[in-house]
Order: C-alpha cells, then sequence, then structure tokens
C-alpha cells in the first residue's frame, strides 16, 4: 500500500514539476551552453556550505532571502535538466541531498528566530538530517524503491510539520 501510494505522489510531483519547470524555460535558454545543471547545483551547494555556519550560529531573519536564492537556483538547476536532457543518476540525488541542507538550514533560521522555544524545529531538522542519510543510501546502492517508500513519510512529516507550525506559531505572528 505504501508503496502504491509512492508512486501516485511520485507521478502527482512530476506533472507539478513539469508545469513549474515551463516558467524556466526563458532563462534556461539565455544560459551559457558550457554551463550544467549539476554546475548549478554545485554553486547552490557551495552558497548553503557557506550559508549554514551564520544559520547555526547568527540565525536572522534576513536570511530567509538565502534560501529564497538557494530554492530559486534549485528550481533553476531541475528546468534546466530536464528541458536540456542533461538528467543524471548523480545530479538527481546531489539535487536531492542538496535540498534536504536547505531545508535543515531554513528550519535551523527559523529555530533560531523564535528563541529557540518551538522544539518541532529539531524533530524536523534530525528528520531531514535522518531522510538525507536515507537518499545516500539509496544513491549508492542503486536501489530506487527506497524513494517509493521514503516518498509518502516525507509527504506525511511535511504536511504535519506545516500544520504545528502554524498551529504553534502562527497566533505569535498574527
Amino acid at each position: 500500500m505504501i508503496l502504491k501510494l509512492g508512486y501516485k505522489l511520485s507521478k502527482i510531483h512530476d506533472k507539478l514539476r513539469f508545469s513549474k519547470d515551463k516558467k524556466f524555460i526563458p532563462l534556461v535558454n539565455v544560459l551559457p551552453k558550457w554551463l550544467t545543471p549539476n554546475h548549478i547545483t554545485i554553486i547552490r551547494s557551495v552558497g548553503l556550505l557557506i550559508w549554514l555556519p551564520f544559520a547555526i550560529f547568527r540565525p536572522s531573519i534576513a536570511q530567509i532571502f538565502i534560501f529564497i536564492v538557494i530554492y530559486f537556483l534549485d528550481l533553476l538547476d531541475g528546468a534546466m535538466a530536464r528541458f536540456k536532457n542533461q538528467v543524471t543518476y548523480f545530479g538527481g540525488f546531489f539535487d536531492h541531498i542538496s535540498d534536504k541542507f536547505s531545508n535543515i538550514a531554513v528550519l535551523i533560521v527559523l529555530f533560531g528566530v523564535t528563541g529557540y522555544r518551538f522544539a518541532i524545529f529539531e524533530f524536523f531538522i534530525w528528520w531531514d538530517m535522518a531522510t538525507s542519510l536515507l537518499l545516500a543510501i539509496e544513491c549508492f546502492s542503486g536501489n530506487k524503491k527506497i524513494s517509493y517508500f521514503r516518498t509518502p513519510f516525507e509527504f506525511i512529516v511535511k504536511i504535519i510539520l506545516w500544520l504545528v507550525l502554524i498551529y504553534t506559531i502562527g497566533p505569535i505572528l498574527f
């Protein structure tokens, strides 16, 4: 049953991804020919590694802008890979692991700017670290079925995260 749900969520995600990618066609078409999606992922990952210590030791709401830039590069590298037919096995996993670490960094920032009052952030930071490990195992083992089990759990946990965040932090902000 979980495997079936994973397949369905994966198909829905693909449909959403391709409709989102269409917005990036003009930008992808003007990028230099030598620039590959993996280059963009590497640039994004280096930026993330530079940002991560600041997220941990000096969290500020202004750092959300850094997350937005990193997220934009994430959207761009995926669109570029699909439209230029440059999707690679390693690039796909490297991109997903980089995504996890950008999630971890933004969660650390949010945890810090809320005064470390909401322990739920810690749970989701550890969750993203654990799923990063699963992604690495999936990548190096070559077992794609792990993804179909991991996806439904991640989907459910992320929905719970947003519901808990809205319920606990929403009243404070509004």
